[in-house]
């Protein structure tokens, strides 16, 4: 069984992620950006490159975010997926020049509309709606202790 380590891409910007649409035998889904790691490449290194090479985005890449592992018995591989929060520095999106073979388009989708497509891996999702951003809670003042201001 093969080896193989994947670092993806979760671009977020303006409270949206950039996510790839993909169609095969199995319908019609979406993932993030990002692929294999290349020999002597990091893994930052490759998540810059495959964001330009499937959705043309120059990404900053920032935290590692989560790993997964799945084992691919059809092509007897264990496939190992790093993904990281990216910010968008530029570039021009859409079909990049070398997008994946079952990857039919690129869209900006907000983190609330998960429901209505399917993103894969499904458990990502709750990762990447934790970096919609911060949240404005209201107002807390009725919730908070009293504190005496004499008494630090």
């Amino acid at each position: 069984m093969k080896l193989r380590n994947s670092a993806k891409g979760v671009i977020v910007h303006e409270g949206r992620v950039l996510l790839t649409r993909c169609v095969d035998h199995t319908g019609d889904w979406y993932c993030c950006p990002g692929g294999g790691q290349e020999p002597g490449e990091s893994l930052a290194e490759a998540v810059r490159r495959e964001c330009m090479e499937e959705t043309g985005a120059i990404v900053n890449v920032g935290k590692m975010l989560c790993v997964l592992e799945f084992h691919d018995h059809r092509n007897d591989t264990h496939a190992i997926e790093f993904y990281f929060a990216c910010t968008l520095e530029g570039g021009e999106i859409g079909m990049g020049a070398v997008p994946d073979d079952v990857q039919v388009g690129v869209e900006w989708i907000d983190p609330c509309e998960f429901e209505g497509v399917e993103l894969r891996p499904l458990d990502l999702a709750p990762v990447i709606r934790d970096l919609k951003g911060f949240q404005y809670l209201g107002d807390v003042s009725s919730r908070l202790q009293r504190v005496d201001p004499t008494h630090g």
